[in-house]
Parts: structure tokens; C-alpha cells; sequence
């Protein structure tokens, strides 16, 4: 039995032939058949998190650490970047979870959530594509609250290479100087939550920022700032604030490139839109398949019509979510996404039996 199971596991490993969901929701165009999909590696790690820059693509495999692949290389091999911690437990909210690149400065900026008795807690600046790292959190690396150091999420402007944003578990922290100091701008340290699990700046318009996550209470939280994230407003709409069928958080933040008054968001089980700058939300991709989470999403810039998203699936639409393809990955339940848009290649990391990271042409 253990023969055939690995036998299984190593076709699977080789190549991983597309299977095509024949469901839809919702009525359009039909989308053309895509590739196949080709494991980079990294099984047995958690990536919660994938970042393309350049010709490199970085992994955020929690406990285990960073790591980064070259794209150019043939026979390319993962390299080993720092910050593994036995601490944690392995959750794909642990550990190193996330990670940004300011392209004018040439800065990696890594963020890691741990237990408190973790020495990697904080943010992490790297000016050599990660082969070294110091502290950048000042400011946020001392705070005294339990756990409150623990970063979920990280977001620089496209608008000022200095600008940085940080979501911990209940505050929001804003940086003009690339990191180096970090001053409070949403929430309280002694405050419960679950995490700012993304936050996004408007494309064209600096003020315009939004942020998601989840309360204490389990119930997804939406912020929404018009000051270049000075100060937050916390919305309120019969979508967000219930029922929840379980354990709700916005989890991903997806804006229209040329029309901030539309954003996505990816939640349990249901992905919604907002056409009016989130005074009203229709659900867009509804439960047919259960409540698992939408992690990432994913839009592109050049034609805001189609989207990508991670869940159960791999999905994707082309008409702005009226309806959408259902692309079946290799095992079940897709987390990270990384999309090269102009190239039509993207990177996901799935999840058991052997988790890895998976690369297709779409």
C-alpha cells in the first residue's frame, strides 16, 4: 500500500495534468482550456504566502522560513533564507507570514508572527534580495501586550517608496522612512483580533487605502481610510457583519486598477464585490464548494475583467465575476498566488497530503 502511495506521489510530483472543472456559476464566455501544472518543490512546508520580484520568486513557508527561487535558472533549487523557528506551531499563520518588495530602493520587507518567546518577532529589511537581514520595527518590535508584535500583513505604497503599512492582530502601524520607525494609526495594543490580514492603497489615489481581517469575536472586520492611512473607519453592512457559518475573516483585499470605488474580497467560503465603495457587497462566488477560504485574489492591471482567486480551487473569471472557471489543483485547496501577468504564468502553494509549490501557464 505504502508502494503505490509513493508511486502515486511521484507522478504526481513529475507533471500534474490539468483537470477542468466542468461547473460554472453564473452565465459568460466561455474560457479557453489551460496548461499543466509543474511542482518548483518546497512539499512538505506551508507557503502562505508567494512575491515575485524580477526573476525570483520568495516563499513564505512559516516555521520552516524563507526561501527564494530563480526563475532563470534551469534545474533551479530553492534557497534557504533565515527566520525557521521551532517555536511556533505549524499553521499557516505563523511564522514568516508575509512579504514585500519596494522595487525604488531595491528592499525586501519580511514579517514574522510567532509565539512571544519567539526572537523572530517583528519586521525584517534586506537590501540584497534577502541573503541578509535587519531589524526594521522600530516602534512596533516592543510593545508589551501579548503577541502584539505579531505581524500578519505588510503593504507599501505605489505611490511614495517610503511609505510602509503593517497589520498586527488588532493595530494598524504606518512608516515614512522605509521601516526604520513605525507609529501607530488604527487600534489598541491591549485590543482583541485575530489579524489585518491585508491591507491595500488605492492605484490611482494614495488616500484611498482599505484593510480586512477578523475580530475576537470571529466576525470579518473591513477598515476603510481617506487619509493615506492616518485614521481608520470601521464599515458596517449585513454581508460583513453576519451570519457567518463558522469562523468568518476578510482574508484577501483586491482593487480595480483604474476604479477605486470597486474592490473584491476574499472570505470564508464566498468571495464579494462592492461597486460603490463598499456601501452595498453582492456575493460573487458563493459556498457550492463548502466553506473553505478564499486566501488570495489577484486582479489584472491591464484588463480588470479577470481575476484570480485561491480556495477549494484554483478560480478564475474573465467577466468580473459573473461567472467563474473552476481549475482543479493538485491535491486539494490552493493558498498563495503569485501572477505574472504580461507572461500568463502563475504560482500557488496547495495543501496536503504533500503541499509544494505549483507553477501554470494560463
Amino acid at each position: 500500500m505504502r508502494s503505490l502511495l509513493r508511486c502515486f506521489q511521484v507522478c504526481v510530483a513529475c507533471v500534474i495534468v490539468l483537470q477542468m472543472s466542468c461547473k460554472e456559476s453564473g452565465t459568460g464566455p466561455s474560457i479557453p482550456r489551460i496548461g499543466e501544472w509543474e511542482l518548483l518543490g518546497l512539499e512538505g512546508k506551508l507557503v502562505s504566502n508567494l512575491v515575485l520580484v524580477n526573476n525570483y520568486l520568495f516563499a513564505c513557508a512559516g516555521k520552516d522560513g524563507l526561501f527564494r527561487f530563480n526563475l532563470d535558472e534551469s534545474n533551479s533549487q530553492w534557497t534557504y533564507l533565515g527566520f525557521a523557528d521551532s517555536t511556533p506551531i505549524r499553521a499557516l499563520d505563523y511564522g514568516v507570514r508575509t512579504i514585500i518588495y519596494e522595487p525604488v530602493s531595491n528592499e525586501l520587507f519580511v514579517g514574522i508572527s510567532a509565539q512571544p518567546e519567539s526572537l523572530a518577532i517583528g519586521v525584517f529589511r534586506s537590501t540584497d534580495l534577502g541573503n541578509s537581514w535587519v531589524p526594521s520595527d522600530g516602534g512596533i518590535r516592543f510593545d508589551t501586550y501579548p503577541r502584539s508584535s505579531e505581524i500578519a500583513s505588510l503593504a507599501r505604497s505605489p505611490h511614495d517608496q517610503n511609505i510602509l503599512f503593517a497589520g498586527l492582530l488588532s493595530t494598524i502601524y504606518k512608516s515614512g522612512d522605509r521601516g526604520r520607525v513605525w507609529h501607530r494609526v488604527y487600534g489598541h495594543r491591549e485590543a482583541g483580533g485575530l489579524g489585518i490580514n491585508a491591507i491595500r492603497i488605492s492605484p490611482t489615489n494614495p488616500n484611498e487605502m482599505w484593510a480586512g481581517g477578523e475580530s475576537s469575536r470571529f466576525a470579518p472586520v473591513l477598515l476603510h481610510s481617506s487619509d493615506y492611512g492616518n485614521s481608520w473607519t470601521r464599515l458596517s453592512s449585513p454581508l460583513l457583519d453576519g451570519p457567518y457559518h463558522g469562523d468568518n475573516v476578510v482574508y484577501d483585499i483586491a482593487i480595480h486598477p483604474t476604479n477605486d470605488s470597486i474592490l473584491y474580497l476574499g472570505m470564508l467560503g464566498v468571495i464579494v464585490k462592492t461597486t460603490d465603495k463598499a456601501q452595498t457587497f453582492q456575493v460573487i462566488l458563493g459556498r457550492e464548494d463548502g466553506n473553505y477560504r478564499h486566501w488570495r485574489l489577484a486582479i489584472n492591471p491591464t484588463n480588470p475583467q479577470e481575476l484570480l482567486a485561491t480556495g477549494f480551487y484554483l478560480y478564475r473569471t474573465t467577466n468580473g465575476g459573473q461567472s467563474w472557471q473552476r481549475i482543479k489543483p493538485p491535491f486539494f485547496e490552493v493558498y498563495a498566488l503569485a501572477v505574472d501577468w504580461a507572461k500568463r504564468i502563475l504560482f500557488v502553494s496547495v495543501s496536503s497530503p504533500e503541499n509544494g509549490v505549483y507553477k501554470l501557464r494560463f
